[in-house]
């Protein structure tokens, strides 16, 4: 028995492509210097990928380049006000795009070297890793908490609840967001190789992350897949990663719903001034915490105290002469489900730091928790950089510069460190990028922490390429990048809903800057062109 497991598994690890395991895992690291160390490594392993034959035939790789000629285009029309700090910002921006260029040419050297069977095994290999991690990490979670099931313990000041899924960084040790992404990437690539055990593995591990916008983008995928897909049993199987997604919700983090819901009403503006007017008039004991001032919360609950206290007094003096003296033993022990004991509203140094920052480069933030609760700062960064384009027709078509308005190089060079390190000495800041996206961030990150939410943070590929490229990045973009995937459409049966999750995926986060999502969607696209070649090749030999 155990020289036939020795066996299958010997088997089993001559069918992976270590070499690509071991660069997705590398690559994939938060860490920039892994990232680069791993390029490197790599690059010297694959040097064929430098002949012409093999980067010019990749169609993206077009985008990259305009990127980086638009960027230094835009840097020879201002050489005039140059600077030493903002020199290095274009050689930081270009090495990014750069770092997407070698990554695409790995990839689609990997899949042009590699058998599909072995690919996929890869792929396959590197989800249970991912997912293996991801779980290593909750049991962590569950062994401090103490709690079963974290996502409702309300301990240790809400340490976990909510925010239980945001600890859940994966393989990456990125974000969660980063961790649930991947993993719907993977939900659509294993339902184009009718792989339906790891699909409902990816579902769960993505479920686990409470990522709300990436279930939002699910939801959408799987109801297009079940009105699409004529055969049964992929019915069947999107029922059940629904119902999945419903247990989930009811039961294993109910609190999801509320946030989903409080979310929805501030992208749509749902509450209206009347209603805002009834509002005022509810007494404070009856007001959703939602809508209270941090002073209205302590009010509120100090109402609630007393009136435990005259409960319980009344029924000891009822019922008792002496119930005065054992008063003071009988009233009720904390809660930990209680408001002072739920989360530290305490500022943080991360808001302390932002706070300093914005005094220390007169920036004026906005003030009024009841305004930003109201209008999520995603939006209001759209609108930001459409106006400032439409103010700005000189920076219509080019943009207005690498790392001057939008991304995260942008974020960078201000050396907060809220997106990665940066030379201390050396920071760089535009004029346009402080009153605009900067200033945004500011006034939602350095408040309470219930702002501090994805549907807030100005990020978004597309508010870069147009702040930053102009019309031609985007037009760039576009044309190069979704043109090529979209052209080459009927070499992979899923290439519409891969594409369609990237063009989501792409307003919530500098992606692309990112170096992981962008760079599992090209390997798996690569994948399945190479797939389609091969059924195309054999069906001409027969």
């Amino acid at each position: 028995m155990k020289v036939r497991i020795q066996l299958l598994l010997k088997d089993y690890f001559s069918e992976i492509n270590w070499r690509l395991l071991l660069f997705l895992i590398l690559f994939l690291n938060v860490k920039l210097v892994i990232k680069v160390a791993a390029l490197l490594l790599f690059c010297l392993f694959e040097l064929k990928i430098f002949s012409k034959k093999s980067y010019l035939k990749q169609g993206p790789i077009f985008f990259y380049l305009s990127m980086i000629g638009i960027a230094l285009l835009n840097s020879l029309i201002s050489f005039s006000s140059l600077s030493a700090p903002y020199l290095l910002v274009i050689v930081v921006g270009c090495g990014f795009w750069v770092m997407c260029i070698l990554a695409l040419l790995l990839s689609h050297r990997f899949a042009e070297k590699t058998n599909v069977e072995i690919l996929d095994n890869t792929i396959t290999l590197f989800f249970i890793v991912n997912a293996i991690i991801t779980l290593l990490q909750l049991i962590f979670i569950i062994f401090d908490s103490g709690a079963i099931n974290p996502y409702t313990y309300q301990g240790m000041h809400q340490k976990y609840f909510i925010n239980t899924g945001d600890r859940l960084y994966g393989i990456s040790f990125d974000t969660s967001t980063t961790n649930a992404l991947l993993n719907a990437f993977g939900i659509i690539y294993f339902f184009s190789k009718k792989k339906i055990k790891m699909v409902l593995f990816c579902t769960i591990i993505l479920l686990l992350t409470a990522s709300n916008l990436t279930n939002l983008l699910l939801t959408a995928l799987l109801t297009g897949f079940f009105f699409f897909q004529g055969n049964r049993n992929k019915k069947s199987i999107i029922v059940i990663c629904l119902f999945l997604m419903v247990i989930f919700f009811a039961r294993i983090s109910p609190q999801n719903n509320q946030y989903i819901s409080e979310a929805y009403k501030r992208f749509f503006n749902k509450t209206t001034s009347s209603q805002v007017r009834k509002v005022d008039n509810i007494p404070i004991k009856e007001k959703p915490d939602s809508l209270l001032t941090t002073e209205e919360k302590k009010q509120k609950i100090a109402e609630q105290y007393l009136d435990s206290v005259r409960i319980v007094l009344s029924k000891k003096t009822k019922g008792s002469p002496t119930a005065n003296r054992n008063l003071i033993m009988s009233l009720p022990k904390p809660n930990i489900h209680s408001e002072p004991y739920q989360r530290s509203r305490e500022t943080t140094n991360l808001q302390k730091e932002l706070l300093l920052y914005s005094r220390k480069n007169g920036i004026g933030l906005e003030e009024d928790l009841q305004v930003l609760k109201k209008t999520p700062g995603k939006i209001i960064a759209f609108k930001q950089t459409f106006d400032f384009l439409k103010t700005h027709p000189k920076q219509l078509i080019l943009g207005n510069g690498l790392g001057n308005f939008s991304s995260k190089l942008a974020f960078r060079a201000t050396t907060l460190e809220v997106a990665g390190g940066y030379p201390k000495k050396i920071p760089y800041l535009n004029a346009d990028f402080k009153n605009n996206h900067l200033k945004l961030y500011l006034s939602y990150f350095s408040k309470d922490v219930e702002l501090h939410s994805l549907v807030n943070s100005p990020d978004s590929v597309y508010n870069q390429l147009a702040g930053e490229y102009g019309l031609i990045g985007l037009l760039s973009f576009f044309i190069f990048y979704i043109g090529y995937f979209f052209k080459n459409r009927q070499k992979y049966s899923h290439t519409i809903p891969m594409l369609l999750l990237l063009l989501a995926t792409l307003t919530s986060g500098y992606w692309f800057e990112q170096l992981s999502i962008v760079v599992l969607f090209e390997l798996i696209m690569a994948v399945g062109m190479k797939e389609s070649k091969e059924k195309t090749e054999l069906d001409h030999h027969e």
